[in-house]
């Protein structure tokens, strides 16, 4: 603003000083203080140009930045229900906890019966996962059974198809 100032203020000096009839030196003085003018107004404009765009570059990283800002506050969001969330679980969670703590003072008197019932049930998950497998292998070999009938059938039906063409012709 200041060097806008001097330029403004030089012209009109020089404009007055040729109207009061200033003389040939001082016009050249003149001149050359309105070409330094000049020149410290370019190099402003080009400062201002450059300065602009950094601007403009310094704007576009803001809405950049603040896409990854909204970004990152729909995941804080997300997060704090999430968490939110958590602790209601965990609060059920450790309800839960107390009430199996209550049964578990209740049933140790029972423990030996416990004991007995849990290995007997141990036994009959073992053999019921023995059944399971025997089941499964069953199961394959039926799937075997299948692909082998259906292979026959798609023979069984091109054969069919081949004597249809046989005695329509």
């Amino acid at each position: 603003m200041e060097k806008m100032r001097i330029l403004l203020s030089v012209i009109v000096l020089g404009l007055v000083l040729t109207v009061a009839g200033c003389n040939r030196s001082e016009l050249k003085k003149l001149k050359a203080d309105l070409a330094d003018t000049q020149k410290q107004r370019d190099k402003l404009k080009a400062d201002l140009d450059e300065v602009t765009q950094s601007r403009n570059e310094l704007q576009k990283k803001v809405t950049d930045l603040g896409g990854v800002r909204d970004g990152q506050q729909s995941q804080i969001d997300e997060l704090s229900t999430s968490n939110k969330t958590l602790e209601l679980e965990v609060k059920a969670l450790a309800k839960a906890r107390g009430e199996l703590e209550r049964e578990v003072s209740t049933l140790k008197s029972q423990a030996k019966t416990l004991t007995q019932s849990r290995d007997a049930a141990l036994i009959e998950a073992e053999n019921a996962k023995g059944r399971i497998e025997a089941l499964a292998s069953q199961l394959d070999g039926e799937k075997e059974k299948v692909r082998d009938l259906e292979t026959q059938l798609k023979q069984v039906q091109a054969a069919i198809a081949e004597l249809q063409k046989k005695f329509s012709l």
